[in-house]
């Protein structure tokens, strides 16, 4: 199971993830993509995004080709 928190006081983040990794059952794994406070909400979801077609041959001919044909 995967539960995200967002801890508001930064002062108590370690505190709490010292406490948590004591228990013998959970295990704790960092996200550096989430861990960037500069950014907004909305921001850090565009940047999941980012590359999505990368590998993908899409020319602006295909699309036109496509969208006529229907």
């Amino acid at each position: 199971m995967l539960i995200t928190l967002d801890i508001k006081n930064e002062s108590m983040k370690d505190s709490f993830l010292n406490f948590i990794g004591t228990l013998d059952h959970i295990d704790i794994k960092s996200d550096t993509t989430s861990t960037n406070n500069n950014k907004t909400p909305k921001q850090n979801k565009f940047n999941e995004f980012a590359n999505m077609w990368e590998n993908t041959d899409i020319t602006i001919d295909s699309i036109r080709q496509e969208a006529w044909a229907k």
